[in-house]
């Protein structure tokens, strides 16, 4: 079975999705969305065998608004934390994996300093450094892209620095619920060549059950955000259950 990895959206340290608990327990979950860790924990008691968090602030020139929120996360659970965020320097990249960030996930950076990601591989072992796109009509979308890369092209030139690892979403299906293009996924892996991880759009076990026919062409895992805090898998109701009769208020 392909591994479902919750997803953790930071702003000015703080969830941007509020999970939907049993009716009665709105105030215990909509705390959750100020206490980030909180719900690390949450994710991690509800089986999570690994968490994504996404920096937003990162991407808007901020890189202090999330970072004792993240070290947080990192303290509250064991399991692995993967982080995107806007990496501007190799050093910054060194600064999270040294500080606990098990892997990383780079986008700009491999285009603006190749030889820097060729020696971060070298020095952390490509299963903690991966690359990430978000595409556009089949384009890579990030600043640095002057020359209309395709995400196919991004990704193979990931793979020639040592990447193994292939984060991919489209705008036209984040947040939609409608269920990712596997003809893309399938494209991208079979021409890449690399392990594939799906991100956005999965809303249903159908989604999940459409994803696991391509894990013989190396798609492996997906990042899950909003179907999750809106409990769209059954499971999650008895969870739900469960928590709203065993947990306490979480105190500020």
């Amino acid at each position: 079975m392909i591994l479902v990895i919750p997803s953790i959206d930071l702003r000015h340290g703080h969830c941007l999705r509020c999970i939907e608990g049993e009716p009665g327990t709105e105030k215990l979950y909509n705390s959750y969305s100020f206490h980030p860790d909180n719900l690390a924990k949450l994710l991690r008691r509800e089986n999570a065998k690994s968490v994504h968090i996404t920096d937003h602030d990162s991407f808007d020139n901020d890189k202090d608004a999330n970072t004792d929120m993240i070290d947080a996360i990192i303290r509250s659970i064991d399991i692995p934390v993967e982080l995107l965020r806007c990496f501007d320097t190799v050093e910054e990249v060194e600064e999270q994996l040294e500080k606990g960030v098990y892997r990383v996930v780079l986008h700009s950076l491999i285009l603006t300093d190749p030889e820097g990601v060729r020696s971060l591989i070298k020095h952390y072992t490509p299963s903690r450094i991966i690359a990430g796109v978000r595409a556009d009509k089949d384009i890579a979308v990030m600043p640095s892209n002057k020359k209309g890369l395709t995400a196919i092209d991004y990704g193979l030139q990931a793979k020639a620095l040592g990447i193994t690892r292939l984060i991919y979403t489209d705008i036209s299906w984040e947040g939609t619920l409608c269920g990712p293009d596997t003809d893309i996924l399938r494209t991208i892996a079979i021409k890449t060549q690399m392990r594939i991880t799906a991100a956005g759009g999965v809303s249903s076990p159908s989604h999940l059950w459409a994803l696991q026919e391509l894990q013989p062409f190396g798609l492996d895992s997906v990042i899950v955000g909003r179907a999750l805090y809106e409990n769209k898998f059954a499971c999650q109701k008895i969870w739900r259950q469960a928590e709203a009769r065993l947990e306490v208020p979480i105190e500020d």
